[in-house]
């Protein structure tokens, strides 16, 4: 091991071990503050889709005090260590602390009886197997460092999409089986699909980013990433030359990609016409909400595109290799997915083709199966167990 990892280690094992329960045994010192709560942003640098709708609508309540604290920082190294430091001496007396994120800081000391802590995830259903479900594998986490740092310990509810789903953010959290944490009662930010002003809103916004529509329909591209994080890429296996001559009369292609994905899709420039990348242009929900089909591969995004009910297409080119690395909480295949699988791009326009007959029929299955609890009042459920309702 190097001198760099050895240092790197000692200050993580002193600050979860030392620093960290320190400073919240003193901050907790502090009666609770029944109107102080912590939105904590532990990646992004903006409030997350998760937060958005529980943040406003607290802060409709009289005398409530929602406040966001964005743990990431620009200074490196260990930067880190001071800004959980600090966010370990802010939540010593609030009333309730809101995740959406894995944060091992929650499990460096026992909150407090009279401090909720509440998980909202930032996916919906139970696709790829993440956390605990994958410790020791190549992207996952050495298993004796989650025991060493544990994240998951203090939950007082997680909220997930449906009962379905309950078994899998259980073992992925590495929680006993009667741990009633895990609940089915909706995914805040779904509550965006049941508002018919935001689906005008959002065919509004795709017409000014693409105005060469035409009054065509929606073909959306979403694949995950491929890689690692810090690395993550898209295969570009899809032939939208191909696609623009089955297709083009009638429907546009829209492209987004995972935000792990820095570098831009290369479009034929005869294409600029069909196809449009939109990704950082516009929202994911935008662009669920307005597709009349959706392509995408291994990502959790068909949970939410199921409460459209319309047809999806699952472009799984590299099928082995992918669940052989990471391995899936459901078999991928038709028992699971609500839609057929093309290995190619013939299979792809095909499928295209056959998807006019789609009756949403699976769709509708599949979503009375992993999105139950995503009927438009979730986010009213979720302030409901805050406020003690």
């Amino acid at each position: 091991m190097s001198i760099k990892s050895i240092i790197k280690n000692a200050a993580k094992f002193t600050a979860f071990k030392i620093v960290y329960p320190t400073v919240y045994s003193i901050s907790r010192l502090r009666r609770v503050d029944k109107n102080k709560i912590i939105f904590a942003e532990i990646r992004g640098d903006k409030l997350s889709d998760n937060f958005k709708l529980i943040y406003e609508r607290l802060k409709e309540v009289p005398d409530l005090q929602p406040t966001v604290f964005f743990a990431r920082n620009n200074i490196g190294g260990f930067g880190y260590l001071w800004r959980y430091a600090k966010l370990a001496a802010m939540i010593g007396n609030a009333r309730c602390v809101l995740l959406n994120e894995t944060c091992n800081l929650f499990g460096a000391f026992r909150l407090r009886e009279d401090t909720k802590l509440i998980q909202t995830w930032h996916a919906c259903g139970a696709f790829k197997k993440w956390g605990r479900s994958v410790a020791d594998l190549s992207f996952g986490e050495n298993a004796i460092e989650m025991d060493r740092y544990p994240a998951h310990t203090n939950y007082s509810l997680c909220t997930v999409s449906s009962p379905e789903c309950v078994w899998a953010y259980r073992e992925a959290f590495g929680l006993e089986l009667d741990d009633h944490a895990v609940q089915p009662i909706g995914v805040s930010r779904t509550d965006f699909y049941f508002d018919d002003d935001n689906k005008q809103i959002a065919k509004e916004e795709i017409r000014r980013l693409c105005p060469e529509t035409g009054g065509r329909k929606i073909i959306l591209y979403a694949p995950t990433f491929r890689g690692d994080a810090d690395k993550a890429y898209i295969p570009q296996k899809l032939d939208i030359t191909k696609l623009k001559e089955n297709f083009g009369g009638e429907y546009i292609l829209v492209i987004k990609q995972h935000g792990f994905v820095k570098k831009g899709w290369d479009i034929p420039p005869d294409c600029k016409d069909f196809a449009f990348e939109l990704s950082g242009k516009t929202s994911i929900e935008n662009l669920l909400i307005t597709a009349d089909i959706c392509i995408t591969d291994y990502s959790s995004l068909i949970f939410e595109f199921s409460l459209m009910e319309k047809p999806m297409i699952f472009y799984a080119f590299d099928l082995e290799d992918y669940y052989d690395s990471r391995g899936f909480y459901y078999s991928y295949d038709r028992t699971f997915l609500p839609g057929e699988i093309a290995r190619d791009n013939d299979d792809l326009i095909e499928l295209i083709k056959s998807a006019e007959n789609d009756s949403g029929e699976k769709a509708r299955a599949f979503r009375d199966r992993f999105m139950s609890a995503c009927d438009g009042k979730s986010t009213e459920r979720i302030i409901n167990f805050i406020l003690d309702r």
